[in-house]
């Protein structure tokens, strides 16, 4: 236990040395530590100082060493210490005032009536009390400055810092002067005037929909918000704002409507049109081709070889039949052809309509002088 207390020590000092040297020096012409005195009565130096008194506490939760836990404290109360005009009372002073340890001090610093009893009791003005974790290499603190008097909260830090106890320490000092500027009030956000039933987004998440009442949003954080208005058939309204601490802004959205989509109608050349003439001109292209071989007679035996008899019945019944069915291919492709032309036509008269609005572009093709014109 020593040697892990001096390991979580070391850094500690050295971070907590600037901070202490100069609550020293200030306690002798500013802030300084309480001496012990009887539980519930102020020293008597109280009586002859006008010097606020405050309590500073830091109190360790889950398994947060004890050894870290006093070295953030001395450091948090020389910080406060630093800034001059004070007396501080420590946390030994004040759970001896209580009566309770750790656990019951826990339960008194979140509560304004507890604070306020034993504020009075110890005759401070405020109290600094704050909470410290420890998460693998992640610290969190939380520190809050409460007039006990009045029972206002009238400043608050929290800070989630992963490295060793020397990071700690830099963001501890680093927050304390957070503790004493002015608190931060919660504004209020209203909208009006925009459609019915337009929705309204405050940084990306939904808070609500316009009727005929304005839209009202309260408890917003100041500082930079973006707003976004929507209805259907409007243009989207949105804005940037700076939101003021406890300021309330009215905002009357003005949603443009957009104008109705212009329809037009384009034709283009049935696609069957293409087809039939394809096939029409291929088959025509075939068909004639066998009609005009059809027609060869046997003179390409030559008359020489009929005369000598080389040409057998076999052969020459084998040759009109070849040109039989070239003939009977040549028929059916002429009708094929036919067939196809006549679709092409009938295709001419029922061209594609396609329905477009603005901004959109078809692809068609149109009968021109000399050709085809088309649009893709």
């Amino acid at each position: 236990m020593l040697a892990r207390s001096s390991s979580l020590w070391l850094p500690l000092l050295l971070a907590l040395a600037p901070a202490l040297a100069a609550a020293q020096e200030d306690g002798e012409g500013g802030g300084a530590l309480e001496e012990d005195a009887p539980p519930g009565i102020p020293p008597a130096a109280e009586l002859e100082s006008p010097q606020l008194r405050v309590a500073v506490l830091l109190l360790p939760t889950g398994e947060v060493d004890e050894t870290a836990a006093e070295g953030l404290g001395e450091l948090l109360i020389g910080a406060v210490a630093s800034r001059g005009g004070v007396r501080i009372v420590g946390r030994e002073e004040f759970q001896a005032q209580l009566g309770q340890g750790d656990a019951g001090t826990l339960e008194c610093v979140s509560s304004m009536t507890c604070l306020g009893r034993v504020g009075v009791q110890l005759g401070v003005r405020e109290v600094i009390a704050g909470t410290l974790a420890h998460r693998g290499d992640e610290w969190i603190f939380n520190i809050n400055r409460v007039d006990v008097r009045e029972g206002a909260l009238m400043g608050r830090v929290f800070r989630e810092v992963r490295g060793d106890l020397g990071a700690v320490a830099d963001a501890l000092g680093a927050a304390v002067p957070e503790l004493y500027e002015p608190p931060r009030s919660p504004g209020v956000l209203v909208f009006a005037g925009a459609p019915a039933g337009a929705e309204v987004t405050l940084d990306g998440v939904l808070v609500g929909r316009l009727s005929s009442e304005p839209l009202r949003r309260e408890d917003v954080e100041p500082g930079r918000h973006e707003i976004r208005v929507e209805a259907p058939g409007h243009a989207p309204w949105s804005r940037v704002i700076q939101l003021s601490s406890g300021a309330e802004v009215h905002l009357e959205p003005t949603l443009a409507a957009l104008s109705a989509p212009v329809e037009r109608v384009e034709e283009s050349i049935h696609p069957l049109f293409f087809v039939g003439a394809g096939v029409s001109a291929a088959a025509l292209g075939v068909a004639i081709a066998l009609g005009v071989s059809s027609q060869d007679g046997f003179d390409p035996l030559g008359a020489d070889a009929r005369q000598e008899g080389e040409v057998t019945r076999a052969e020459a019944v084998a040759f009109y039949e070849a040109r039989g069915r070239e003939a009977t291919g040549a028929n059916v492709l002429f009708v094929v052809a036919g067939l196809a032309a006549i679709t092409g036509v009938v295709a001419l008269l029922f061209p594609v309509r396609v329905v477009l609005t603005d901004g959109e572009a078809g692809a068609s093709l149109q009968l021109a002088p000399g050709g085809l014109e088309g649009r893709f």
